[in-house]
């Protein structure tokens, strides 16, 4: 249920496969429900009046490490994936892998060129102050 657990970091970086909810702010009855469906063997579809409206799915622990290189094979691959689902062809099984993908490529960004947030939040600080300054003169 790894998906479904998140953290917010992740939720609202651009390209993400997918949205995350953190299941521990849900209902105690909707995290029960989610614990108790199959994951083994491809997951579980959820159908509303016959319809297929959601699929949830098990996914497959990291398979490197956060010092793996990203390389053009894994980039070509995950590009591959990328227009399949957008063309919407994208089976369950490639929607894990490009997941996966997605995690391996973040936490490689993040190691080789991190975001400068502390800078960030220091300039925002100090135009805050700047401009509260500005309002009491």
């Amino acid at each position: 249920m790894a998906v479904l657990t998140r953290s917010n970091r992740r939720t609202n970086r651009q390209g993400t496969a997918m949205d995350h909810v953190r299941l521990e702010s849900q209902d105690e009855a909707v995290r029960r429900f989610l614990l108790s469906l199959k994951l083994e063997d491809g997951g579980t579809m959820l159908e509303f009046n016959g319809q297929p409206v959601a699929c949830i799915m098990p996914v497959a622990p990291p398979t490197t490490t956060g010092d793996a290189e990203w390389t053009d094979a894994k980039n070509d691959r995950r590009c591959d994936l990328l227009e399949r689902k957008y063309a919407g062809m994208l089976t369950v099984e490639e929607a894990v892998e490009l997941h996966t993908l997605q995690e391996e490529m973040y936490r490689y960004v993040d190691r080789v060129a991190p975001l400068p947030l502390e800078q960030v939040r220091r300039l925002h600080h100090e135009l805050l102050r700047k401009a509260k300054d500005a309002a009491n003169s």
